[in-house]
């Protein structure tokens, strides 16, 4: 902003501004050694006055020695002494007066302050100050009237003696110089302005001219006559602006020229200006919804630090305030070393590096939320500029769910590594004689539970069995010695150590066998029962696939449940158990090759007050020709491997008859097979 002053104002006020500073800073540093020569010189005046009243008290003291009976006369030599004081140095004007305080405390000596009126003074700031530092002087700050004092402190009667002086009386002399020196500066500044205001009204006379010359020529006539008296340089001043106004003149016949050249490009760039504006806003809308709208977890890092997230990634973690999350780097919400044995911290430099130099990368992550709870994480880091920066742009999708199922099924098959001959068989003596009616089929759900069953609780039982015969031999063992009266107090101590340690095996090991069978309990109860319950559809889910862990832990299939984890219902658990038992048999018979690789999906939710579950694989799929007499009972095109042709129609019976729903099922040839079950709730 160009500011409205014209030269002559702006050479005065700062001539006035430089001389103001000088005075000011004379004045300042003038004040200031004043005011210090001043507190040295009245120090020294009232430490001499003190002097003489404590020289006067001295001379009574001196006498009262002499006597020999201090004790006795010491109190009325006290106050003699004091009645004298009074009398030779109370003889001040109000602002200064002295002031004693006694051995204990109380004012003795004082215009205002006594014995009697201690409870005015006794809480006072000033009074304990003297009382605690006994020689010396400080400012006492008030509204009214600022005071100085000074005190020192006579031992043989344990007297404080001093002066209470008002800083209008200290400082008399420096207020005085403080209004003479003020009066002469103005007087100074105002005749130093009389003086600039002549001289700069002279020497500024033919730059006068030159503006106003200049302001026509501003307005519009460039034939404006220049011609400027005065010094040499306001003279060449003036001849450089006539070849200025010159070349205006032929500068501006070229812009004409150019002027309309000029504005059919700013027609073009403007339209291609508010073109890129729409595209550049349409991107920013763009990635704003996608950056908070997203279900997934976003995050922006920069510098290895988070400066930004959308409020999914918030809610995954269970942070409530997103500044709480930016002032967290990636390995604190992390926890100290991941499942490879790697610090943390270490892996995120390593990643982020990565990704710098690949550009994106993909990998599984093991973090923590803010309340402790660790959990697993499919990480996407993908290097992109923002306003000409390098930021990382991180995607989190929460795969608990998977990698627990996925660890579950490891640990499945490596239970069913370990299973033994004799299960094997049971297992195929099971299969062997399963009926091909309705009433077998059933218990073909609960052989695979059994098998699970039996391979589950092998471990702790045979652990338990060895611990227990164990037991025996070392109780047989004590016994016999017991007998022969030869037990030494070691060995019986060693037999009673060994024998609790191996009690404690046994009873985990029934405990665990007790949870085993409680856990299948409840499924197996389902499948041979057709009782009406309220239960959790996902957790009942993940029971059913556990059960047929015998069948599964041959085939690379992956299951996919996409379910509400509060999601309940008060249905026939039992049924739905046998359904999804056939609908998976199915799938293993017929969709997938016995190496194959497959996805198998259950989705299940609750909509118009019905119950609708989604079951769906991915496999070879069923020809237009065998699609309307899949629910026909016997009809299969597996017959040649064993196959009976009963499951779907088991299916379609226990929707469309126990539980009065309806079934659906679209498919077509090497894109895989949907059943749509609903059931009314």
């Amino acid at each position: 902003m160009i500011k409205n002053r014209s030269l002559k104002t702006e050479l005065l006020i700062s001539s006035l501004l430089v001389i103001s500073l000088g005075i000011s800073s004379i004045f300042y540093f003038t004040y200031h050694y004043l005011k210090k020569e001043i507190d040295i010189f009245q120090e020294k005046i009232y430490n001499e006055k003190i002097d003489n009243i404590i020289y006067l008290i001295n001379q009574k003291y001196e006498t009262l020695l002499k006597t020999q009976m201090e004790k006795s006369y010491e109190e009325s030599f006290k106050k003699g002494t004091l009645d004298i004081v009074k009398k030779v140095f109370d003889k001040n004007k109000k602002e200064i007066f002295p002031f004693i305080i006694d051995e204990n405390g109380f004012v003795i000596l004082h215009r205002t302050y006594n014995k009697q009126n201690a409870h005015l003074y006794k809480n006072k700031e000033e009074y304990k100050n003297i009382l605690k530092i006994r020689n010396g002087n400080f400012d006492i700050l008030n509204k009214s009237n600022d005071r100085w004092i000074i005190f020192k402190y006579y031992e043989p009667w344990n007297w404080i003696i001093g002066y209470r002086v008002s800083k209008d009386v200290k400082y008399e002399q420096l207020y005085i110089f403080r209004e003479i020196f003020l009066t002469i500066s103005l007087i100074i500044i105002l005749v130093i302005s009389a003086i600039i205001v002549l001289i700069v009204r002279n020497v500024l006379k033919p730059i006068d001219m030159l503006t106003t010359v200049s302001k026509t020529i501003a307005s519009g006539n460039l034939n404006a006559e220049i011609t400027v008296s005065g010094v040499k340089e306001l003279k060449i001043l003036s001849l450089n602006f006539a070849k200025m106004r010159d070349k205006i003149v032929q500068d501006i016949e070229q812009l004409k020229d150019q002027e309309e050249k000029i504005l059919t490009f700013n027609n073009k760039l403007q339209e291609k200006v508010k073109l890129r504006t729409k595209e550049l806003e349409e991107e920013k809308k763009v990635f704003e919804t996608l950056f908070n709208d997203s279900s997934d977890g976003i995050s922006l890092l920069k510098d290895g630090k988070f400066i930004d997230c959308n409020l999914a990634l918030l809610k995954l973690l269970e942070i409530k305030q997103k500044d709480e999350f930016l002032n967290l780097n990636p390995y604190m919400i992390s926890p100290e070393i991941q499942p490879n044995g790697i610090s943390s911290a270490i892996l995120v430099k390593e990643n982020i590096n990565k990704c710098l130099e690949e550009g994106s990368i993909r990998f599984e992550w093991l973090h923590r939320k803010i309340t402790g709870i660790e959990f697993w994480c499919e990480i996407v880091l993908t290097k992109i500029v923002i306003n000409g920066e390098i930021v990382v742009h991180g995607v989190w999708r929460d795969i608990q769910d998977k990698k627990m199922l996925e660890i579950e099924l490891e640990n499945k098959n490596l239970d069913l590594q370990e299973s033994n001959d004799e299960l094997e068989a049971s297992m195929e003596n099971l299969i062997i004689t399963q009926n091909k009616l309705i009433e077998s089929e059933k218990l073909a759900g609960l052989g695979s539970l059994v098998s699970g069953v039996a391979n589950e609780i092998s471990a702790p039982i045979g652990l338990g069995v060895t611990g227990a015969s164990h037991l025996e031999y070392i109780l047989e063992e004590i016994i016999s010695k017991y007998k022969s009266g030869a037990i030494p107090p070691e060995e019986w101590e060693n037999y009673l150590e060994n024998s609790n340690n191996l009690i404690k095996v046994i009873v985990t090991s029934l405990q665990k066998t007790e949870e085993i069978i409680k856990n299948f309990k409840q499924v197996a109860v389902d499948q041979t029962s057709e009782l009406k319950r309220v239960f959790n559809v996902k957790e009942y889910i993940r029971g059913i696939l556990i059960s047929m862990d015998s069948l599964l832990s041959n085939r690379n299939i992956e299951f996919k449940i996409e379910c509400d984890e509060i999601l309940q219902i008060d249905s026939f658990p039992g049924l739905f158990a046998q359904i999804i038992h056939h609908l998976i048999s199915n799938s293993l018979e017929h969709a997938y090759k016995d190496n194959e690789k497959g996805v198998i999906s259950l989705n299940a939710k609750i909509k118009n007050k019905e119950f609708i579950f989604e079951y769906r694989d991915h496999g070879k799929g069923i020809s237009k020709e065998n699609l309307s007499k899949i629910y026909e009972p016997f009809f299969t095109t597996n017959r040649k491997n064993g196959s009976i042709g009963l499951g779907l129609n088991i299916v379609y019976n226990l929707v469309t008859i126990n539980l009065g729903g309806k079934i659906d099922c679209i498919s077509e040839e090497n894109k895989g097979t949907t059943f749509t079950i609903k059931v009314p709730l």
